[in-house]
C-alpha cells in the first residue's frame, strides 16, 4: 500500500494539519506500541518569511478565535486591564485581516517535500498478521536545482534499501509465531514490526535536515527505537558531515563538547542520565559525536542520545542543543546558520531568560509540568508557566489560565509570530494519540509590557516542525 502527502510551501488561507503521521518520539508504531516523546532541549534561531499586513481594528477579545491572521502594529501599544476574564488584544495583536494572505512558514517556495509511506503485512496461514514493515520517507524537488534534489533522494532511497535488507525482526516474528502456536498459548500473539520514519527538522536555502527513526517491536514489554540525524547541503545535495560545520573541525569539536558537558552537569540532565561519571569516562563524547548523532534544526545544532546510551529507556531520547547564536562564537560555518524567525525550545524545569515583550529587559521563564492524580486514579498534567516569579497556571478567570489548566502533557517554546513587532510569543506544544497518530496542538501566548499573559489562539500541528504551515489561529 502506498500513500502520498504533499507538504505545501505556498501561502494558504486555511490551517495545514500535522503532516508527518508517525513521529516515533511521540507516536504509535503500526503494531500498537508507543515510543516516548523526546524531552525538549534549549534551542534558538531567527525569518525572512515574515508575515505581512497590519491590524486595522483597535481591539479584540483574548479568545481562541480572535487571532485569525499573523500580523500587527509596531508601536508597542498595550491593552488596558478591564478586569478578570476580559483581557483584550490591541493594535499590535493578530486580528482579522481578510485582505491579507499571510502565511507563517519556514519552507522556501522553491523546495517541495512530499512524504510517501509504504506498508506490508506478513500473514500466517490462519490469517494472523505476525509481522508488519512500514516506512515514511521524503521525496525532494528543488526548482532550478534538480541535481541537488536527486542526490538527496538517492541517499534517502539507499537508507530505505538498507532498512528493508535487514530481515532479522521478520525472522524473529516468524519463529515467535510458530512457537506461540506450538505452545497453544491462551494469550493473543502480539505482531512484530519494523518501522522507519523520516521527520523534517529544517528545510531552507542552506540546509535540508531530517531525523530518521527506526522502531522495532519483537515481543517483550516495549519496542525499541534508534534516531539518527541526516543533513544535506540544500544547494549541492551533498550529505553533510560534522567536519563540514566548521573550518576548524578539531576546535569546533572541543568547543561544542565543552558546551554539552556543561549541559550534562545541570540537574535536569543529571536526573535523566545514568551517572555524572559519563562526563569524565568518555561516554558522553563517544555517544554524542558518533556518526549521524546530530542534526541541524530550526533551533540549533542538536546532538542525540538514544535510549540506553546515556540514560535508561524511561529517559527517552535525550537531546543536547546548542543555539545558533552560541555556535557563531565556536567557528560554525555561517552558510549553515538559520536566519529565520526566533525559535527556541525551553527545557522543562530549567530557568531560561529572554526579552518577551521588547522592553529591553530579559524576562525569567520557568516551565514546570506537574503530574497530578485524578479522582479516578488516572494521571494528568498541569502546566506551570512562571514568568518573572508569577505563576499563570491555576487561574480559571482568564483565557490564558484556562488553556494552561488543560491537564495535558506539554512543552514550551519561543516562537516569533511577527519579526517586525516587539514581541516574541510563547507556544505551548501538547499532543494526544488519535488512532495511530500522535497529533500536536500549538497554543500561542503573549507576555505584555505590563506583565499580563494573553492567549492568542491555537493551530493543529507542532509549529516547530518546518512542514507545518499556517495563516491563522483558531
Amino acid at each position: 500500500m502506498k500513500t502520498k502527502k504533499k507538504i505545501e510551501t505556498l501561502p494558504l488561507k486555511t490551517l495545514c494539519p500535522l503532516l508527518l503521521c508517525a513521529v516515533l518520539t511521540g507516536s504509535l508504531c503500526a503494531c500498537g506500541a508507543a515510543a516516548a516523546p523526546s524531552d525538549p532541549s534549549t534551542d534558538s534561531g531567527t525569518t525572512q518569511n515574515d508575515p505581512a499586513g497590519e491590524a486595522d481594528t483597535q481591539s479584540e477579545q483574548s479568545t481562541a478565535t480572535d487571532a485569525d491572521t499573523i500580523s500587527g502594529k509596531k508601536d508597542g501599544s498595550e491593552a488596558k486591564d478591564n478586569g478578570p476574564g476580559t483581557d483584550t488584544l490591541t493594535e499590535d495583536s493578530p486580528v482579522v485581516d481578510p485582505e491579507t494572505d499571510t502565511t507563517v512558514s519556514t519552507f522556501p517556495s522553491h523546495i517541495q517535500i512530499e512524504m510517501q509511506s509504504e506498508k506490508e503485512d506478513l500473514t500466517a496461514d490462519d490469517g494472523t498478521i505476525y509481522y508488519t514493515t512500514s516506512y515514511v520517507y521524503p521525496v525532494i524537488s528543488i526548482e532550478g536545482n534538480a541535481d541537488a534534489a536527486e542526490k538527496v533522494n538517492a541517499d534517502v532511497r539507499s537508507r530505505i534499501d538498507s532498512f528493508l535488507a535487514n530481515t532479522e525482526v521478520e525472522e524473529w516474528a516468524k519463529e515467535g509465531y510458530e512457537y506461540h502456536i506450538s505452545e497453544e498459548s491462551e494469550y493473543p500473539f502480539l505482531s512484530y514490526c519494523s518501522d522507519l520514519t523520516f521527520d523534517v527538522q529544517r528545510s531552507d536555502n542552506s540546509v535540508i535536515s531530517f531525523t530518521m527513526t527506526n522502531y522495532s517491536f519483537s515481543g517483550g514489554a516495549h519496542g525499541n527505537y534508534l534516531t539518527q540525524g541526516v543533513n544535506y547541503d540544500a544547494k549541492t545535495g551533498k550529505l553533510l558531515t560534522f567536519a563540514d560545520l566548521s573550518g576548524d573541525a578539531d576546535a569546533f569539536h572541543e568547543d561544542t563538547l565543552a558546551y554539552n558537558q556543561d549541559l550534562a552537569r545541570t540537574e535536569v540532565y543529571q536526573m535523566r542520565m545514568f551517572s555524572e561519571d559519563m562526563l569524565s569516562d568518555g561516554s558522553l563524547e563517544s555517544v554524542l559525536y558518533a556518526d549521524d548523532a546530530w542534526y541541524l534544526s530550526t533551533s540549533g545544532l542538536t546532538f542525540i542520545s538514544n535510549p540506553y546510551a546515556l540514560g535508561p529507556y524511561a529517559a527517552g531520547t535525550i537531546e543536547f542543543v546548542i543555539p545558533y547564536a552560541d555556535l557563531a562564537d565556536m567557528g560554525f560555518a555561517a552558510g549553515y546558520a538559520y536566519t529565520d524567525r526566533t525559535v527556541r525550545k525551553l527545557l522543562n524545569d530549567a530557568d531560561a531568560a529572554f526579552d518577551l515583550n521588547g522592553d529591553g529587559t530579559e524576562d525569567t521563564i520557568l516551565f514546570s509540568p506537574e503530574t497530578v492524580v485524578n479522582e479516578d486514579e488516572s494521571y494528568s498534567t498541569i502546566s506551570h508557566l512562571i514568568i518573572n516569579d508569577v505563576d499563570f497556571s491555576g487561574r480559571d478567570d482568564d483565557a490564558a489560565g484556562q488553556q494552561l489548566n488543560e491537564k495535558i502533557w506539554s512543552e514550551l517554546a519561543l516562537f516569533d509570530l511577527n519579526v517586525e513587532d516587539d514581541y516574541t510569543e510563547l507556544v505551548l506544544l501538547s499532543g494526544e494519540n488519535i488512532g495511530d497518530n500522535y497529533v500536536y496542538t500549538s497554543r500561542f501566548f503573549r507576555y505584555t509590557k505590563d506583565g499580563r499573559l494573553l492567549y492568542l489562539g491555537k493551530v493543529t500541528g507542532n509549529v516547530l516542525d518546518p512542514s507545518v504551515t499556517f495563516s491563522a489561529l483558531e
